[in-house]
């Protein structure tokens, strides 16, 4: 008969399983995009000039259309661009020599 010992530390690759998976959400400073709406009335898409108008300058400023939700009375137009990443300005390399 052969004994083996058995490991001091617990398994690491245990599965546990849940009724639902928990969703994680990167912190604010690792998302890559930033969302902004517009209110648009339903007179103002039906035109076919309102909605063009406004995706165009939009578009200008780097918006991209994502979606356009319709509500009881208006649509709000949902517009994403990149995340614009602000950092300092830092020195890189050596410093000239001093006289």
């Amino acid at each position: 008969m052969r004994s083996e010992e058995e490991p001091d530390e617990p398994d690491e690759a245990v599965a546990v399983a849940g009724p639902t998976a928990v969703p994680q959400v990167a912190p604010a400073g690792g998302r890559e995009f930033e969302y902004r709406t517009e209110m648009l009335t339903d007179a103002e898409v039906a035109d076919g000039k309102t909605l063009a108008e406004r995706l165009t300058a939009a578009s200008q400023d780097g918006w991209d259309l994502v979606d356009v939700i319709g509500g009881k009375d208006a649509y709000a137009v949902l517009l994403r661009r990149p995340q614009k990443v602000e950092r300092e300005s830092r020195p890189v390399g050596f410093a000239p020599p001093r006289s």
